[in-house]
């Protein structure tokens, strides 16, 4: 009933004695794949059942098992699967802990990649979600508060299920990975959020074998900490407006070729590194493409006819391989070795000393690899089908039992054509035809007009409306040869593919290997490419707290506008010196690409990715923090400024010395006097109690005294020119505040009906005057004309002016400029003429 609801599909039944009817619906078994993908990311679990016993030897109902759970989090279809993209489901276990309350963990069964960590609050859960952004969320059996809370800020599929208790949890682990959490390290929490996983999984794949081989503990502050903010509004992985992948930073610096290298860079992307070493390691395998052009251009040629060897592997050990998987399989094995050698030869450029670690393939695995590739080079057919039933897995000369009842099977096809002839022949009946179909095997089909011809012992089968269908004793006998060849054939063909991924599965660690090392390889070569092209720098990157970029650009929105017409900006941040950057100038002027594109850069610097700039110098940072723009939670009960003073509230309390502190207005949610206040009182803590280096953008110009206050703080604002009343912007940033925002002059841009913008600037001309402003003080042409007429009634001719100023105001207010043609203002200009003479 449901699943016609969601499908829009026909609800039937089936009669089931006379008081009951079960309903049913079906799609076409060849379309369930899209059927069941609809499913899932509606947020439902999909069973798969399939019959496990041959229906010839059984007795009654055919035995049914299911095979498979197809879940949010857990998707094997590569047609549903997007390729450069993990699939993760997490759990999450709340153990009540003070230092590590939470327990998360995240598992992407296509490849294996396990992960697990401890947490100390809500907020944390929620930051790492937003990072590793899992389809599916397992909590424990009544963890309902933990599932309320959380729903309201993770968009996911949330599932409850058992969870090992603390007493077999470690059991449960070691089972599903051989190693227990005493090894790896692990609190109560992770521990049971990891085996919570791991079993949730393999609920889901009661066949196969999970892809399991290690679990990495890791810890939130390892790499630099993005808080669920930071992600969105740096628009890392989707834009902030519709969420397309496609105006991201990561569409920006995507080059690989690969599915797993797209995968890796957005981990490096998400989890940019704190460690100086393994910056430079990557920058060092970057660098050493960057200079060797031609070697660059061979390795991304032959990255390019790699498949997917990771989600292969994880396929084979689930036992959902296809004949197909394994030809990717042996094709992409083929051109490691080529891989391997246009890395060390350099291109032919130059001999290299020493190769890059992170471009090195380990020979021991490849030598694993190629024996894999010889075994299913000699026993796999050159275009094998993409199931097994199909039959023509197994190439010829590989087994005896195939090659026998392949051509015997053959063969037969061959002899039903001899019969036919031959038949054709001896009756004389030209149109007699030898056919199968399903039900009734092979037949000799003749027409009406020639029934008078069929020989005596032909047996009639079956009479249709065309003819008759007969069989033979030489047809019953060749169709039993050939019936029982076909099925020798494909039981054998079967056995030997299980046989065939039984094997290439016990080299499961080579090839997750192999795939990681072709990751890595890709990102790097992919990075290369967009430094290359798009004059991209090796930044210096150190433990110091200096951030000094020279001519630093937006890798996003430089892409997105003609090519060299984007304004390089320098900066600099040191907390010693220039903390507090405080930011002024026009709406639409450039201040908040500005801010990012300097966050932009630090996040590429730390990934150990070159950076769009002549130079930078990146000392190190532990955290981003971002408050940008306005928004409201009204599924929270939180107005656009309780969201904005959240926000605030979260980067003063985790806000460190070493945190890079991003601002794009405070305050602006609530009255000019409140703002002012609670934006100058921000500024001064983040300069007095932390230091963060703060980039801090704002339309409250008072706030450019407090460099006279405070010694750290330096006024910058966006260059803007005016031109005969018009104002162009230079998108260059300077340093000094600026004493205007310029918001009248944007607002006519935008396309404000010139009255309202007319309107505007009185208004504000009386503000900046320290006038009242209103109904009653409004600056009309004619209102002095009307007050005189009215204070002196008796002045007849006093009065007539005043009338007539009357008519004439209210002709003038009833004209819209903007819809007026040339030849109505000219007859508007006599008409008011005309009434101003009166």
């Amino acid at each position: 009933v449901l699943v016609a609801e969601l499908l829009d599909l026909t609800l039937t039944s089936r009669d089931k004695g006379k008081d009951a009817a079960v309903p049913m619906c079906g799609v076409p078994h060849h379309a369930a794949r899209g059927y069941v993908a609809k499913l899932t990311e509606l947020g439902h679990k999909v069973v798969l059942c399939e019959q496990v016993e041959d229906p010839r030897q059984a007795k009654g109902l055919v035995k049914r098992e299911v095979v498979r759970i197809v879940t949010p989090g857990i998707v094997l279809d590569d047609e549903v699967l997007d390729p450069k993209s993990a699939r993760y489901v997490a759990a999450i276990v709340e153990d009540g802990g003070e230092a590590t309350r939470f327990g998360l963990a995240h598992l992407d069964v296509t490849t294996g990649e396990f992960r697990v960590t401890g947490l100390p609050s809500l907020d944390a859960v929620v930051a790492e979600l937003s990072r590793a952004e899992p389809r599916e969320v397992v909590l424990e059996d009544g963890a309902e508060t933990l599932a309320n809370a959380l729903r309201d800020r993770y968009r996911a599929a949330y599932t409850h299920a058992p969870v090992p208790d603390e007493a077999t949890a470690g059991e449960a682990l070691s089972a599903a990975l051989g190693d227990g959490p005493d090894e790896l390290g692990l609190c109560a929490a992770m521990t049971r959020a990891a085996a919570g996983a791991a079993a949730y999984a393999k609920r889901t794949q009661p066949a196969g074998t999970l892809p399991l081989s290690r679990l990495q503990v890791y810890r939130p502050d390892e790499a630099v900490v993005l808080d669920e903010a930071a992600i969105v509004n740096l628009e890392l992985s989707r834009t902030f407006i519709e969420g397309r992948r496609e105006g991201s930073l990561l569409s920006a610096i995507d080059a690989t070729c690969t599915a797993p290298g797209g995968r890796a860079l957005r981990r490096w992307l998400h989890y940019p590194l704190t460690d100086v070493a393994p910056i430079r390691r990557r920058q060092d395998a970057i660098e050493y493409l960057v200079d060797r052009e031609l070697a660059r251009g061979q390795v991304r040629q032959l990255l390019k006819r790699i498949h997917d060897l990771e989600r292969i592997a994880g396929r084979v050990a689930l036992r959902a391989a296809t004949p197909r998987d394994l030809a990717k399989l042996r094709a992409s094995l083929g051109r490691l070795p080529a891989l391997k050698q246009a890395l060390e030869g350099g291109g032919g450029e130059a001999m290299p000393v020493d190769i890059p670690p992170l471009l090195r393939l380990d020979p021991e695995a490849l030598s694993q690899l190629s024996e894999v590739r010889a075994e299913l080079e000699a026993a796999l057919s050159d275009e094998p089908p993409s199931a097994v039933k199909e039959g023509g897995v197994i190439r010829d000369g590989h087994c005896p039992v195939v090659d026998e009842n392949r051509q015997l099977a053959d063969g037969g096809r061959g002899a039903l054509q001899d019969i036919e002839a031959r038949e054709r022949e001896r009756t004389g009946i030209a149109s007699l035809k030898v056919k199968y179909n399903r039900v009734f095997g092979y037949y000799i089909e003749v027409t009406k007009s020639q029934l008078s011809r069929v020989p005596d012992e032909y047996v009639r089968k079956q009479t249709i409306a065309t003819g008759e269908r007969y069989i033979t004793d030489e047809l019953a006998g060749l169709e039993a040869k050939i019936v029982a060849a076909q099925e020798t054939l494909a039981e054998r063909e079967a056995e030997l593919f299980r046989e065939l991924a039984g094997r290439v599965a016990a080299r499961l660690e080579a090839l997750k290997e192999a795939a990681e090392a072709v990751a890595s390889v890709d990102v790097c070569a992919g990075l290369a490419e967009v430094a290359a092209l798009g004059r991209y720098v090796r930044p210096r990157v150190d433990e110091g707290e200096t951030i000094a970029i020279e001519e630093g650009r937006h890798p996003v929105v430089e892409r997105a506008v003609p090519e060299g017409s984007f304004v390089p900006n320098d900066c600099r941040m040191d907390p010693s010196d220039d903390q507090l950057l405080l930011i002024t100038g026009p709406n639409m002027a450039g201040k908040s690409t500005f801010m990012r594109q300097v966050a932009h850069i630090v996040l590429l610097a730390q990934m150990g990715a070159f950076v769009p700039a002549r130079a930078a110098h990146i000392g190190l940072v532990d955290r981003i923090f971002t408050r940008v723009g306005a928004a409201d939670n009204l599924a929270r009960g939180e107005s656009t400024f309780m969201v904005e003073m959240r926000e605030t509230s979260a980067i003063l309390a985790g806000a460190t010395r070493r945190s890079l502190v991003i601002l794009d207005e405070v305050g602006r949610g609530t009255s000019t006097f409140d703002g002012v206040s609670i934006a100058w009182a921000v500024s001064e803590y983040l300069h007095d109690a932390i230091g963060a280096r703060t980039l801090f953008a704002t339309h409250y110009h008072e706030l450019c005294a407090l460099s006279q206050f405070r010694p750290r703080v330096r006024n910058l604002s966006v260059a803007v020119r005016e031109n005969d009343g018009e104002i162009v912007f230079l998108r260059r940033v300077i340093a000094g505040g600026s004493s205007r925002s310029y918001g009248i002059d944007v607002a006519r841009l935008a396309g404000l009906p010139r009255s309202v913008v007319a309107r505007a600037k009185q208004i504000l001309g009386q503000l900046e005057s320290g006038q009242a402003f209103g109904e009653s003080s409004q600056l009309s042409l004619f209102s002095a004309a009307r007050g005189k007429a009215a204070g002196d009634a008796g002045d007849e001719a006093d009065g007539a002016r005043a009338r007539a100023g009357e008519a004439l105001a209210e002709r003038l207010e009833a004209i819209d400029p903007d819809q007026t043609t040339p030849m109505e203002a000219l007859r508007l200009l006599a008409e008011l003429k005309a009434l101003s003479e009166a």
